[in-house]
């Protein structure tokens, strides 16, 4: 894995926190734009609530992947990376 799939993996995850999602959703959503790029189908919707949380970040995570310097690849598997070293999210347990 190189530096710059890494940054473009960090870019993914601040947009998701910026956006108020997790790094969860994050990586669903990138792992979607990859599948789309490489001719896969996906079940994920890109487009979700009245803010289009998805769609934005589906945004970020497409410019990262086509970026013709990049490897897709690459910054896929950071942020696959990413998302297994990092402490999980806490759910609220409100009841």
């Amino acid at each position: 894995m190189n530096d710059p799939a890494r940054a473009a993996a960090e870019e993914i995850f601040a947009a998701a926190a910026a956006l108020g999602t997790t790094r969860q959703e994050a990586v669903l959503v990138t792992r979607a734009v990859h599948a789309v790029k490489n001719g896969r189908p996906t079940d994920v919707a890109l487009t979700d609530t009245a803010q289009h949380r998805r769609r934005r970040l589906a945004h970020v995570a497409g410019c990262a992947l086509w970026d013709p310097h990049l490897d897709a690849d690459a910054v896929l598997a950071a942020v696959t990376a990413a998302a297994r070293t990092a402490p999980r999210e806490k759910r609220s347990t409100a009841a």
